[in-house]
Order: C-alpha cells, then structure tokens, then sequence
C-alpha cells in the first residue's frame, strides 16, 4: 500500500488524466460494457462514430485470432458477434498501441519492445484463463496488456528520481519493481493502477495490476492476478521486450499453487504462447495503419 502522504505520488496521481487521457469514444464504450442490459445498438453507435477507431477494431475482428470463417465486414456485426467484452477489449487494445508504442529510456525498452511485452502477455493471460476455464478470459487479456501501463507515466514523470532507481537496482540484491519501491515509496504496478481506475476500469483490473509481481498481495478471490503475474514472468524469459529488470523475476509459488501448475505446464504455455504470437498479424496491422 502507497503511503497517503506521498507526495510523488499523489502529483503523478493527479496529473494522470492529463498524462494519459482515454479518448471520449473508448470511454463511452468501458461506461456502456458495464451495464449488460445495454442495447448492442448504442456500442455500435459508439464506435461507428469514431472513424479510426471503427477500422482498427474491424482489423482486429478479422484477425486470424478470432478466426471467423467469414469476412466480418461491419461494426454492428463485430459487436452481435464478439459480444461486450471482446468489443471493449479491442477498443482498448487499438488505443493502447499508441501508449505502449514508445520508447522508455528509464526501462531500457526501445520504441516497440513495451507493445511486444503488453500484447505477449496479454495473449499468455488468456491462453491461461482458457485453460483454466476462467468465465472471463476476455478482462483477463486487458489485465495482461496493461500490466505495465504504469512504466509510461513513470518514464515521463519521474525522469529524475529514476537515475536513483536505477542506482539502486544496480547494487543488486533487489528487483527492479523493489528498487521503485525502495527508492520512490511505490512502483509501476501502483501507478498503472490508479491509472486503469482513471479510466473507471473494473477492481478486479485495477486490482491485478497492482499486484501483478506480489499476487500475494491481491485479494483471495482474485485469481487473475495469479494469470497475469505468470503470463509476465513467462514472456521475460520468452526474450519478449524485456527491459531493466526484465529476467530477475521468479514465479510465485502461491500462484503455482492456486493454479495448480507445474514447471512441465510453463514449457507447454511457452510453446502455445509462441504458436499464437507467430500466427496473430496484430502487431503488423497496427504498424501499417
């Protein structure tokens, strides 16, 4: 937990809206997806009135991920088809690309290698929710995708206080998220956080992505955050846009546990992590738009 009377803190907490505002169309749809009964008709309405963002989502909706056998050639028909979730998680995804597309200087990640990592890991949360038939596979995706989100703001805002962090991770024995903590009183998962509940996204989200490298931390219930926390440490050691601190992290045990998954299981997630990622052009068509 953040000490109340951080000051770094409470400035970047403040600033977020203004640091990493969510574009009027997507935050319609996160207001709208909340509400079941929402007629499908006003998500269509939405999106379609966002140019851009309608072609990026039927991009998306026709992406060999979703592997419909049919040319899904509308908005209304993506949304009949792909249901609430999927629609708000692409909406998201499509924004993202633009926020997670950057180079961070404080994490050693060069332009294009945060979007590798966000996206890997989402698509290994996933797969993981699937496998463990988690209702919910979609939410644990976004949770995935946006597990680093906090890194953006703190490479933009806390430029100074990082040459410390750095300083002190360098000493080793710590890992970097330990070296945030240490030395700025909170870390990235604690700003990606307040930043996923800016965006009035579900607790359950912005809970996961506090605690994603500390699951032990997260509420009893949650068993997402399990998922994502080892999605991230997997596509680490898969080489997938790692950075400062990127091969230090060592899976928890409790989340082995709760899953019940063994060292075989990880090699197996590693090979269909890969499969997907070598037969998904996300990434390619988000770079030719």
């Amino acid at each position: 937990m953040v000490d109340k009377d951080n000051i770094l803190y409470a400035r970047i907490v403040n600033k977020i809206t203004e640091l990493m505002p969510l574009p009027e169309t997507i935050q319609k749809i996160v207001d709208l997806t909340r509400n079941p009964d929402t007629p499908l008709k006003k998500i269509s309405d939405a999106l379609e009135s966002d140019e851009a963002m309608a072609t990026k989502v039927l991009k998306l909706a026709n992406s060999s991920f979703y592997g419909f056998s049919k040319q899904v050639k509308t908005i209304s028909h993506a949304v009949v088809c792909l249901g609430f979730n999927t629609i708000k998680q692409m909406a998201l995804t499509a924004h993202s690309f633009s926020v997670l597309d950057k180079q961070l200087d404080g994490y050693y990640l060069d332009r294009g290698a945060m979007f590798q990592h966000s996206f890997g890991t989402a698509l290994a949360s996933r797969l993981l929710a699937t496998k463990m038939y988690y209702p919910n596979a979609e939410e644990v995706y976004l949770m995935g995708l946006l597990h680093d989100v906090g890194k953006v703001i703190l490479n933009q805002f806390a430029e100074q206080e990082f040459n410390k962090v750095i300083e002190e991770y360098n000493k080793g024995g710590l890992m970097f998220y330990e070296a945030e903590r240490k030395v700025l009183g909170f870390d990235h998962g604690d700003i990606g956080s307040a930043v996923c509940q800016k965006w009035n996204l579900s607790d359950d989200i912005v809970e996961t992505i506090r605690c994603h490298h500390n699951p032990e931390e997260a509420s009893a219930g949650n068993i997402s955050v399990h998922m994502v926390h080892i999605a991230n440490i997997i596509v680490s050691i898969m080489g997938l846009g790692i950075g400062a601190g990127g091969v230090d992290q060592k899976i928890s045990e409790k989340s082995l546990s709760v899953l019940n998954l063994k060292e075989e299981d990880i090699s197996m997630l590693m090979m269909s992590i890969m499969d997907e990622l070598e037969n998904d052009e996300t990434l390619a068509s988000f770079r030719n738009a």
